[in-house]
């Protein structure tokens, strides 16, 4: 359990879309951070509760069903790169509206919304995310033990859910005070490099799928 703990931190903190996308929403305050973080929670209590139902296997097993979901996950990051680009013109241009995440106000409902929304899909379908409730949680389950596979696997899952609610708040507060006090051309700034490492991601979904 410690050493799958260790894991879960450690898939965390590694850079990946997830942190790209919360940072990005904190720019709209704390709730729409947080709104971002309870998406990629809740995806990740998608992927443990699968995974302990065996379902995943099932899915891993299946030719050609990550290419399917890693080109899915490739698309809809290049389509949130695009928009950022999109929005990073706008900040840019004499008489903006206020701040957007996507094409809305940051502020209110379908702001927080939007932003859940958003890493909830880019986690659910990041081939990786799987490949870890798959590959790697399995690798600590005890045969020997008296619970039944699924129960270890669900409370292994539940391990790295729990990691991430102890961990994405204080990515949320970090971004939160990282990116307040940025002027105009800081958030079109922020917003050009969010779309390059979107566009970066996607590019590298696509290059395992080509290479297979």
């Amino acid at each position: 359990m410690q050493w799958a703990v260790f894991l879960s931190l450690a898939s965390y903190i590694s850079p990946g879309p997830d942190t790209v996308m919360i940072l990005r929403s904190s720019v709209g305050g704390r709730l729409v951070a947080m709104a971002a973080a309870a998406g990629a929670s809740c995806s990740l209590t998608v992927h443990m509760l699968v995974s302990a139902v065996g379902l995943s296997a099932l899915i891993v097993a299946l030719p050609g069903s990550l290419t399917v979901l890693a080109i899915l996950g490739a698309v809809y990051l290049a389509y949130l790169g695009i928009r950022a680009l999109m929005e990073s013109g706008r900040t840019r241009r004499p008489g903006r509206k206020p701040l957007t995440v996507g094409t809305e106000p940051v502020s209110g409902s379908h702001a927080r919304r939007r932003a859940f929304r958003s890493t909830f899909v880019t986690n659910l379908t990041n081939p990786k995310v799987i490949l870890f409730f798959v590959a790697v949680l399995p690798q600590f389950v005890d045969r020997s033990y008296s619970s039944p596979v699924a129960v270890q696997l669900g409370i292994l899952g539940a391990a790295d859910v729990l990691v991430g609610i102890v961990y994405l708040p204080i990515l949320v507060l970090f971004g939160v005070r990282a990116f307040r006090n940025l002027g105009p051309q800081g958030l079109a700034n922020l917003e050009l490099g969010v779309c390059v490492l979107l566009l970066i991601f996607a590019g590298a979904l696509v290059v395992d799928v080509v290479l297979g």
